[in-house]
């Protein structure tokens, strides 16, 4: 079912100025149609930001330390990285704040249709790398789904060459970045991607997945 703009803002309890934010910063999915919006109601029960977005550089150290990577950092950066670390170790609900901070992780999500016989050939095209529902350690069973990464200069091709079309039921759920990350992707981003489905079963793995992570000291 569809909304409109005033109906989403009705049901998610903000005014129709803040529901055209939502749209416009993509926090929520609406597809224009002539010169309005329309948005799903699944949009309705998205998980709601509770903090502005890190930088694009926070996000990816951020994301390097939850995968016990190691990465260069200044004083600044060492000093504010370690403060954000403290708060979600201390936090009673850190999904919402890793949620609201590595939004900037991605350029924007692109969710398309693939034929479900043709889901192994989408996921075994090295333009992707998975991550989120599909990746192995996320424990879930999607084998009729893909999630992923792709960089913005190779989606056009991508989309094209896996016969990947819009579509009211999408199977496949692309994050856009600037740079692919290195295959197997960091598990930092296998958690952020299941946080971001809010739903139990992923929200439970993401907490395990959260909880094994080894903190750098």
């Amino acid at each position: 079912m569809q909304l409109s703009v005033s109906e989403f803002a009705e049901a998610r309890g903000v005014s129709r100025q803040r529901a055209l934010a939502l749209i416009n910063s993509g926090q929520v999915k609406a597809k224009r149609i002539g010169h309005s919006w329309a948005i799903d109601q699944l949009e309705v029960n998205q998980r709601p930001a509770i903090s502005r977005p890190l930088s694009p550089r926070m996000a990816r150290l951020l994301i390097a330390a939850m995968s016990s990577e190691p990465a260069e950092l200044d004083s600044q950066e060492r000093y504010f990285l370690g403060r954000y670390v403290e708060r979600l170790r201390s936090d009673p609900s850190p999904l919402g704040l890793l949620h609201s901070w590595l939004r900037s992780r991605q350029i924007r999500v692109v969710d398309v249709a693939a034929n479900p016989a043709d889901i192994a050939d989408v996921s075994s095209d090295r333009r992707a790398i998975a991550s989120g529902i599909s990746d192995a350690r996320a424990g879930l069973s999607a084998a009729r789904e893909f999630e992923g990464y792709v960089a913005a200069s190779a989606l056009d091709g991508f989309l094209r060459d896996n016969l990947l079309i819009e579509s009211d039921a999408p199977n496949v759920h692309l994050h856009v970045v600037e740079q692919l990350p290195a295959a197997p992707i960091p598990v930092g981003f296998v958690i952020a991607d299941l946080i971001d489905w809010n739903r139990p079963r992923e929200d439970g793995r993401a907490r395990e997945l959260l909880e094994a992570v080894q903190w750098p000291r």
